[in-house]
This record gives C-alpha cells, structure tokens and sequence, in this order.
C-alpha cells in the first residue's frame, strides 16, 4: 500500500518523501504538502521508526493524524505522535497527560523532572495582570499593545525599547509568578529552557516533521533546533510567499533559509499545483515574483486552463455587495463552493446585510456579525414597536435615543407592559419626562401610527423614517451611523404578498433567532452555503470561486502593513480559488496596486447598475 502511495507522488513529492536527511520542502498552494507528509511518516513507521509530526492548529493535526493511520495503520500509533506546540510541549512536561496511546513509545523513551505542574493563567486573570503592569510602568497603552510587546520582548524578538516597557515585563513575570501561573506563550518558553537545563529530554523521535514552517517564531524554531541537535531528522514544509503573520513575530522567509542553513538541509520546491485552473494560477505568480526576499519557485497549474480571472469596479459598497452575492448565488444553484474574502471582518458586513435580505445561505466564520450589532438591535427594536408595540422593544429605542434610566423607569410605572398604542396625553404628562423625552415619545407614537399605514404599500418608506430616527442621536459617530445603513438594508425587501407587518415581523423573529443562535432558522447544515472571511482566515482553505472585496488602495494594501507581507496576503486569497477569481473595488479611493502588478483583465465595458462593468458570468 504505501509503495503505490508512494508511486502516486509526483518527482518532487517523491523527493521529500524518500528523503531521509534534514529536508525543507518548499510548499506552493495547492501542492499537496498535506499529502506528502503522511505518506512520507506511513513510510517511516512501516519500517519501525518513530515520527512526531508538530502542526499550528488542532484541526489540521487531527486530518493530518487521520490520514497517516489510514496509511500506515492503527497498529502504529504508539510510535506516531501529532500536535500542536503547545499540546506537544506539555505532553513532553507531564507525560502522564496523555489519554491514549498516541506516541506511547516516543514519550516512555524520553523523561521529564519537573518538580511543579504547570497551570496556565485563565484569561481574565490576564488581562487584569496586564492592566496592572501598564498602571505600574506607566505606559499610555491599550492592554492588547500590551500583550504585543511583552510576548515580543519575552521571546527575544525585540529588547525593551526603554526603562518602560522593561517595567512592563518584569511587573507581568512577577506578578504570574506570585500567582504560580504562566501563560500560553510560556509553555513554549519553559520547554526550551526545561530542554536546555536538562529537566526535559526532547522528544525521543527519529524523525520529527514541522508544517507551516513560514508561520514558526523564534522559541519554535529553537524549540525544533533543539531537536535537531537531539538527533531527530527535522523535515519542515512550508511555503515563505504565505507567510502573512509578521505581526504574530513570524519568522517567514529567514526562518527557512537559516533552516537551511543552520542543518545543511537539502531543500526541494512543489511547485506543481494541484488545487487551481492556470488563469487563476499565472496572475497570482506573476504578482508574487514582485516581492523581494523569497525563495525563487515557479507553479505551475496542473489543471491547466479552465478558470477565469476578473477585476472590477462599483460606484459603492453597497452596489458592490449587490454583485457579489448575485454571483455568489448563481455558483450555488450550480452546486460550486464560494468564499467571499476581504482585508478585514468588517468589510464583509454589506456583504452579509445582501445574504441576509435575499435569504442567502451563508456563515461569517471570523469576528462579529453585523446581526448581532447593537446597531441591528436597535432597528430590530424599533420596527417591533411597529409591528407588535412591546414596552421592552420601546425601552431599547428610547434608551438609543438618549432617555436616562430615571425617565425609563417612571414612564414604566405609567404605561406598565402597554406600549405606543394605549400611551395616552395624560399618562405622558403624570410620567417623570424630561420635554425633550415628552416630545419624543409622542412622536415616535405618532409616526408609528402613519408607519403602519404605509406599511399596506410598501416598507421602504417606513425603513428610510426608521433610520431617520435611530441616526440621529448617534449623528457624531460615523461607524454607528454606517452600520445602522447597513443594518437598515437587510429589511429592505419587497415585502410580496404578505401584509407589510407579518412580513417585517418574520424578518426580526428570524434575525432574533440568528442572534440567539448563531443558526438561521431552519437551516439545512448540508446545505451549500457562501463562506465570508478575512483574507487571514481563508489560508488552508479553497472554494470554486472566490470573490475579493475592497481592493483599494489603504485598503488592500492596507497602509498600516509592509507591503510586501500585503502581497503575500492578496497572493493567499487569490489562491484560494479554484476555478474563477473576482476581485472588486468600490467607492472613490484609487483601485489597489496589486490588481496592475497581477496583470488582471478587468470585465468587459458594459454598463449595468453600480458597475462600471457587467455582471461577471460563471463559466
């Protein structure tokens, strides 16, 4: 079985495979970097050896864990250890940990003589400690820049740059200390040094195999010189044109070529990609070869042509939002994947306001969803004092509109559990309002009555008074006043044949559901759906089509990053792609540098609504 694993490799695959000495395998997307490294630890362990293969995620140690067994088969388990790190490190602390079999042999063979286990800091005892720190050395940071910089100077990226921040550290390590905690970072911290004092063996493993090598910092490349010097055969696979996380203190490029260097390690390129058509392919090469320090590699698509790759621009988000779920909806009735990509979380919130109002089925895997927003909550509120006049939706809008919790307060022992319907002149007048509360309340008593009225014709009216309302006491704040625009548009659709208050009532009983659940309603988990995620987000992943959203100078290049790591960020999105790639810019801002560097065709010139082109076509 495995000499017909083996024979199914590809020359360089075979290469890395066979290759029994310190070898750094340069991965190109959609190489089959995943498959190769199993086949080569099935190899490993079919003649006796021990492998320890190190990932950086959970989920990807258990698929790559999964596919060496299938290979080499369970009874192989205990010389087969696979992990993250940080689950690795502290298994070689406290060996006792383990739970199963896996790597039975490797973790008997090696000791630990630590006298103290270790507990990790919980999180809110962190960050306390962290604001401590910062109170103590009298720096003007926020506690996130904070936790940046003491993770840099702990693990020797960077020394303290002043008496400051050296403060900084040593109030954090004291107080961990006296709380007999450490945190995360630490566990990589204490193994080097346990390893080093001779407290700690390494790992008693023939060969150990490191993926995403690009993404290790200094304590793992240490963590895995150590290793070497233990007398495990290292292979690395990684790939230094995906290496997007300079601001986690990734090593990228110079952690492979001083693996080279430091071990005299052989190094081989998989350059064929199997994942993506050659129109996708060719600009996303020909946008990488820009960047200086990297390793030369030329991909080629073995799917050869077959894919198609656009750009365009649209008057503004929201017509750019429009375009993209159009299509996005199309490759799904045609049963394709879609991955709907942008620079940052927030980017992707006209995009789901657009799914949301055509009752798209998609998942937003990262961050904060705009339904979920006090901006969406309050227009849910409101247009439930619409539809259904709950006293609680009313105080959720009055508390929005500036009403203090005295005012709250009277007015609910006045009206009880009534709302706007039954609030008479009388009832105002005995509660304890100010005259600006007074004059608001009869208002929106007012304006709820036309609302519902005009609601029998149509709802955009009603919508456009609704943000009227929620905007102006936010007027001030720019992104409050955007969100509530977006927010605003996932209900501004033809209401049908339904009347206009069992439809907008539907609409928020489904969003409540959504924010109470994180589910639609009713929704099929087996059905297709579009994937909204950051560019960070999507590595490791691939769709059918791929859309990138906000290519705009400032943007995408964001400016506050290298622009070097930005290319190398747009070359992972774009190489996500399968089959067809749109990449799209909106609003007045020039279109981003990296569309001209890829040399991308722009779709055809024919005018359509928002577009200054026409609807891209799937092929």
């Amino acid at each position: 079985m495995i000499d017909a694993q083996i024979a199914s490799l590809n020359q360089e695959q075979k290469e890395v495979a066979l290759c029994d000495t310190h070898c750094l395998a340069v991965a190109a997307p959609g190489s089959g970097k995943t498959k190769t490294l199993a086949v080569k630890a099935a190899r490993l362990l079919t003649t006796g050896q021990t492998v320890t293969a190190v990932t950086f995620t959970r989920d990807a140690a258990l698929e790559l864990r999964d596919r060496i067994i299938d290979l080499a088969g369970a009874d192989k388990i205990t010389r087969l250890l696979v992990g993250t790190f940080h689950s690795i490190d502290m298994l070689m602390a406290f060996p006792g940990r383990s739970k199963t079999g896996m790597g039975r042999d490797i973790l008997a063979a090696g000791y630990s003589r630590l006298d103290r286990k270790w507990e990790i800091v919980k999180e809110s005892m962190r960050r306390s400690i962290v604001e401590r720190s910062i109170k103590q050395s009298e720096l003007g940071i926020e506690v996130d820049q904070a936790t940046a910089d003491i993770e840099a100077i702990k693990a020797g990226h960077r020394a303290a740059a002043n008496e400051q921040e050296h403060a900084l550290v040593q109030t954090y390590t004291a107080l961990l200390q006296r709380h007999g905690v450490i945190d995360f970072q630490d566990i990589l911290l204490e193994t080097n040094r346990a390893i080093k004092s001779g407290k700690i063996s390494p790992l008693q493993t023939a060969h150990l195999m490191i993926d995403e090598f690009q993404d290790t910092d200094l304590p793992q490349y240490e963590w895995a010189m150590l290793h070497a010097k233990g007398g495990s055969v290292l292979t690395a696979v990684g790939d230094d044109d995906q290496s997007i996380y300079g601001f986690r203190r990734a090593l990228g490029y110079k952690g492979m070529v001083d693996f080279v260097s430091e071990l005299g390690a052989q190094r081989i390129i998989l350059g064929t990609n199997y994942r993506s058509h050659a129109e996708v392919l060719n600009p996303a090469r020909q946008l990488i070869r820009i960047n200086d320090d990297r390793m030369d590699k030329d991909l080629v698509s073995f799917k050869g042509p077959g894919g198609s790759v656009y750009w365009d621009r649209y008057s503004d988000r929201l017509a750019e939002a429009k375009r993209c779920v159009k299509w996005a909806a199309e490759a799904l009735e045609q049963n394709r994947t879609v991955g709907i990509l942008a620079r940052t979380n927030k980017r992707l919130d006209e995009i789901e306001a657009i799914c949301l109002k055509e009752d798209i089925p998609f998942v937003r895997a990262e961050g904060g969803s705009i339904v979920n927003s006090p901006e969406m909550g309050v227009i849910m509120a409101l247009i439930s004092v619409i539809t259904d006049d709950e006293a609680c939706d009313l105080d959720q809008v009055l508390a929005w509109c500036g009403c203090t919790e005295e005012e709250l307060s009277s007015l609910h022992k006045v009206i009880g559990k009534r709302g706007l319907a039954t609030l008479t002149r009388k009832q105002l007048e005995q509660a304890a309002l100010s005259a600006t509360t007074k004059k608001l309340i009869a208002m929106l008593a007012r304006r709820r009555e036309e609302w519902r009225t005009i609601l029998a014709a149509g709802v955009k009216f009603v919508l456009d008074g609704v943000l009227e309302v929620l905007k102006a006491p936010v007027s001030e704040n720019k992104a409050s006043v955007k969100t509530l625009t977006i927010a605003r548009e996932v209900f501004a659709k033809s209401l049908g044949t339904d009347p206009g208050n069992t439809a907008l009532r539907a609409r928020v009983k489904a969003l409540q559901n959504k924010r109470s659940t994180g589910k639609e309603e009713g929704g099929d988990p087996k059905t297709p759906k579009v994937y909204l995620m950051t560019a960070h987000g999507s590595k490791g992943l691939e769709w059918d089509h791929v859309w990138i959203v906000g290519a705009e100078e400032g943007a995408f290049p964001d400016e506050g990053s290298s622009v070097q790591e930005e290319r190398r960020l747009f070359f992972v999105a774009m190489t996500r792609a399968r089959a067809h790639l749109m990449v799209s810019a909106s609003g007045s801002k020039p279109t981003s540098a990296f569309i001209g560097e890829a040399g991308m065709d722009r779709l055809p010139d024919q005018k359509t609504e928002g577009s200054e082109s026409q609807q891209p076509q799937l092929a």
